[in-house]
């Protein structure tokens, strides 16, 4: 009788333990599991009328305070310093190439008040300027 109740016991320890080793399947009806995420969709490509605004965006935060909104430039004073900045919508300034504007951005003109953007500005950031640079130059 002994033996028989000692084997029940370890049967019954036995589909214990291996019921706590199964994942129990609960439908989830009307609850919400915070411990379940989907993933996020993937952010869509920046169209290209993103990229003007952004383009617009960091020309207007970076650069129209001495190169003006249509980028003819002129006298400001700045931070008590009055400077010239070139008109960058000229014929000499469209015939430039990018990597002559990035060099200009980037390590800027200190003698002359136009600071360097190279530890503010990511060369993302500078190429886009760039972008509207050109499309001042357009028109």
């Amino acid at each position: 009788m002994n033996t028989l109740k000692l084997c029940v016991i370890v049967a019954a320890s036995i589909m214990v333990a291996a019921a706590c080793n199964q994942n129990a399947t609960v439908p989830n009806v009307g609850k919400s599991n915070s411990a379940v995420s989907t993933p996020a969709p993937p952010s869509p490509a920046p169209t290209p009328v993103d990229e003007v605004g952004t383009a617009r965006d960091l020309y207007t935060t970076n650069c129209m305070t001495c190169h003006r909104d249509s980028g003819k430039g002129g006298k400001v004073t700045v931070e008590g310093k009055t400077i010239n900045p070139d008109d960058i919508t000229t014929a000499k300034q469209k015939a430039k190439t990018d990597e002559k504007i990035y060099s200009y951005i980037s390590d800027g003109f200190p003698d002359e008040g136009m600071p360097a953007f190279k530890d503010k500005l990511t060369d993302a950031e500078i190429k886009s300027i760039i972008k509207h640079v050109r499309t001042l130059q357009a028109k």
